[in-house]
């Protein structure tokens, strides 16, 4: 199982986090101190870091910077919670970390942009092809076969799938699924996914007509899951 830590100064952030994570089939550890967290994660590293930019006796960019250090790495998959003032976004230039969220944060964009860090980490899927039922994913060739038939897809389609089919039967909501499609510096609207799903469910049709597809489930009010059947 993936394990995500968090350090931040307040305690209930560290709960409230760790719970989320949990939901989503993520272990966590948690620290309301980093130097406890930097001895710790020297000798046990993890998947990914979110870090709180602001606590007392060690800012969250000196403890990634020190673990790096500690760990003999360049970079880390970490993610930090900030209100990027000036200063804080002039120290965020200078670091080599993944991203960063805006505080106050909406949990599933701050879940969304992790796994995108870690998956550029190539810690989350160390095998860049798998498979799901009769699909199989080839995430470096940006393919995907449907019974053993190819489907051609836009990359914005691809990405939206590939999130969908990693993590089976995990709800995304529209907003968490733009991130992935869009990212945060090109401006749409969630129905913009609606018309995605639709594109996506008319090529898996149309490229095996005998075979009824309903893998991409609607959670009417919440957003969309793969759901992978045994059979069929």
């Amino acid at each position: 199982m993936t394990t995500i830590s968090i350090i931040d100064d307040h305690n209930p952030i560290l709960n409230s986090l760790s719970l989320q994570f949990q939901t989503q089939n993520y272990s966590t550890i948690t620290f309301n101190c980093p130097e406890k967290a930097l001895t710790y994660h020297a000798k046990n590293p993890v998947e990914g870091y979110v870090i709180d930019m602001k606590m007392p006796k060690m800012s969250g960019i000196d403890f990634y910077e020190q673990l790096c250090l500690k760990l003999k790495k360049e970079s880390l998959p970490a993610l930090f919670l900030t209100a990027v003032d000036n200063l804080e976004e002039k120290a965020l230039k200078e670091t080599t970390i993944g991203d960063y969220v805006l505080k106050p944060f909406k949990f599933n964009i701050l879940l969304t942009r992790l796994e995108k860090i870690m998956a550029n980490f190539g810690l989350e899927e160390k095998n860049r092809s798998y498979k799901v039922g009769n699909l199989e994913v080839l995430q470096d060739q940006i393919m995907v076969k449907w019974f053993g038939k190819e489907i051609e897809l836009t990359k914005s389609e691809f990405n939206l799938l590939n999130q969908l089919t990693k993590r089976p039967r995990v709800v995304y909501t529209r907003d968490q699924l733009l991130d992935i499609c869009y990212g945060e510096d090109i401006v749409m609207v969630d129905r913009n996914i609606d018309s995605h799903i639709k594109r996506l469910r008319k090529k898996f049709r149309k490229t095996n007509p005998k075979i009824k597809f309903d893998r991409i489930k609607t959670h009417y009010g919440n957003g969309y899951s793969w759901t992978p059947k045994f059979q069929g």
